[in-house]
This record gives structure tokens, C-alpha cells and sequence, in this order.
């Protein structure tokens, strides 16, 4: 049975718009990773066309550094969305999802099958 793991977020915004670093910490205060997370918000409708389609905000979560592996990957960002999302819904703002890239994962995910 998997548990999903429960994380902390320290924020930090950054020098360009949107953009936020965050430290993650696990359920003991020991770092877990260090993300960059940009949020994706829609244009004002009055900015579009009458017949663009309604699309929800959402949050892209570049995993820049974390202890992941192919095995708790799932659970990872499962922990981390509920952390992330949490974070950044406001009373004028709900984010639907977050949307995780990572750097080159084949080649972590390669050393860890050579060990």
C-alpha cells in the first residue's frame, strides 16, 4: 500500500513575474527537493475571442532537484500537488491541477538501473 507523503513549501518569488522558487520539506523538516513553480493563468476573457474556449488556471511544477525515483514518483507528486495547490488557491483563484517536468528523467532514472 502506498502513502502519500506530506510536504511543506517555504516560497520565495523570484525576479521574473510568476515565477516562485520553493523549498520542499518532508513530514520531519528535512529538505526534500527544490522546485520552481509557475502558475498558468488564463487571459481575461475580454482579451479573447467570443468563441475561445474556457480553460482553467493551472500550476507547472518544474522539479529542479528532489529525491525521487520511478518507484515513488506517483506519490511524489501526488504529495507535492496537494502541498503546491494549497498553497497558491485564493479565494479569487483555484488552480485545477499541476502539471511536473523534470530534468532529463531517463537519465536519473538510467544510473539508478546501472547501481
Amino acid at each position: 500500500m502506498n502513502t502519500v507523503s506530506v510536504y511543506k513549501l517555504r516560497l520565495a518569488r523570484t525576479l521574473f513575474n510568476n515565477f516562485y522558487r520553493a523549498r520542499l520539506q518532508d513530514a520531519n523538516g528535512e529538505d526534500a527537493g527544490q522546485l520552481l513553480i509557475v502558475p498558468g493563468l488564463p487571459l481575461d476573457r475580454s482579451q479573447l475571442p467570443e468563441n475561445a474556449p474556457v480553460v482553467a488556471p493551472y500550476l507547472l511544477v518544474i522539479v529542479e532537484d528532489a529525491n525521487i525515483n520511478k518507484d515513488n514518483v506517483v506519490d511524489f507528486e501526488e504529495g507535492v500537488s496537494r502541498a503546491v495547490l494549497a498553497k497558491f488557491t485564493t479565494e479569487t483563484t483555484a488552480f485545477d491541477h499541476c502539471e511536473f517536468y523534470y530534468p532529463s528523467p531517463a537519465f536519473y532514472f538510467a544510473q539508478e538501473e546501472e547501481e
